[in-house]
C-alpha cells in the first residue's frame, strides 16, 4: 500500500494497472473511471468530515475506490442521509456539467466521462445494500419503522434487486459471450445479503450513546476477563444507568476500567467502509 497523502492511498495492483494501461493503450480509459470514483470518494470523506466523523483514509483498489472512516455512528438521520448522499451527489452534478461541457466541445473523454459518473449515480442510488441508495434508505425506515423491521424489509430488496441484475446479467453475456460484469455485479448484491453481518447491535449502541435521561448517578458495575469481546460486552450495558466495567486478567486482578465511552470507542472505531 503507498500512501499518497494524509487521507489517500493506492493499491500496488492499482499502480499495477496503470502501468498496463499506459502500455496497452488504454490510460485514457483508466484515469476516467477511476477519477469519477475518486471524486465519489472525496464527496463522502468532505460529508463525513463536515458532520464530524473521523476519517482514515481513501484508498484506491484495482477494482473500485474505498473510504474507510474510524467511526461512523451518529444520531441524527440527517447526518446519515447527508454522508451517503454526498458521493451520488457529486456524481450526477459532474455528469451534468460533463454534458453541457459536451454540447459545446464533443469530445470522446468528456462523454466518457458523463456516461461514468451517470453510471456511478445509477447504481449507487439502487435501494440494496451496500449501496448508498439502500444505507439512506435503510437510515429512514430504521427512523419510522425500528432496527429490526427495517433489517427484514432491506434483505428483501437487497435480493430483489440482486436477482434483477442477475437476469440482466445473463441476458448480457448471452449476448455479448464474454462480458462478465453485469453478472459479477449480481454476484456481490447477492452474496453481501447471506454473508454481512453486524458488527454491533446499532439500536443498542445509538441508545447508550445518546440517551439523555437515565436515572439520576447511578452506576452499574460489571467484570469481564481478557480478551475483552466488545460485542458480546456492550450487550451487557444498560440505557438506564451508567456502566462501568473492570478488566481483569488470568489471575482475576483488575488491570484496567473502562467506561461506557471507552466500550463503545473500541466497538466503532473498526475502519468503516462506505
Amino acid at each position: 500500500m503507498i500512501r499518497i497523502t494524509k487521507y489517500f492511498k493506492i493499491h500496488i495492483l492499482t499502480v499495477i494497472l496503470a502501468i498496463i494501461c499506459l502500455f496497452s493503450g488504454y490510460i485514457k480509459y483508466f484515469l476516467i473511471v477511476y477519477s469519477a470514483m475518486l471524486l465519489h470518494e472525496t464527496a463522502h470523506l468532505v460529508a463525513a468530515l463536515w458532520i464530524g466523523l473521523r476519517v482514515s483514509h481513501i484508498t484506491l483498489y484495482p477494482f473500485g475506490v474505498n473510504l474507510k472512516l474510524k467511526n461512523k455512528m451518529v444520531y441524527s438521520v440527517v447526518d446519515d442521509v447527508i454522508l451517503y448522499i454526498s458521493g451520488p451527489l457529486i456524481n450526477i452534478i459532474l455528469s451534468l456539467v460533463s454534458l453541457l461541457v459536451y454540447t459545446k466541445y464533443p469530445r470522446e473523454e468528456i462523454y466518457l466521462f458523463y456516461i461514468n459518473n451517470i453510471a456511478l449515480f445509477a447504481v449507487n442510488m439502487l435501494p440494496a445494500m451496500p449501496l448508498d441508495g439502500g444505507m439512506i434508505l435503510k437510515k429512514i425506515l430504521t427512523s419510522k419503522f425500528g432496527y429490526d423491521n427495517t433489517k427484514i424489509i432491506m434483505r428483501i430488496l437487497s435480493m430483489l434487486c440482486a436477482l434483477l441484475f442477475a437476469v440482466a446479467g445473463i441476458f448480457v453475456l448471452y449476448k455479448t459471450r464474454v462480458n462478465f460484469s453485469v453478472l459479477l455485479f449480481a454476484a456481490l448484491l447477492l452474496g453481501n445479503v447471506f454473508t454481512q453481518q453486524e458488527k454491533y447491535d446499532e439500536k443498542l449502541v445509538r441508545e447508550l450513546m445518546f440517551h439523555n435521561k437515565k436515572k439520576g448517578d447511578r452506576i452499574r458495575h460489571l467484570t469481564v476477563k481478557e480478551p475483552i469481546d466488545y460485542k458480546k460486552l456492550v450487550k451487557k450495558l444498560d440505557t438506564k444507568d451508567y456502566g462501568i466495567v473492570y478488566v481483569l486478567n488470568s489471575k482475576g486482578k483488575i488491570i484496567n476500567i473502562l467506561t461506557e465511552t471507552e466500550i463503545i470507542n473500541n466497538l466503532t472505531e473498526s475502519n468503516v467502509t462506505v
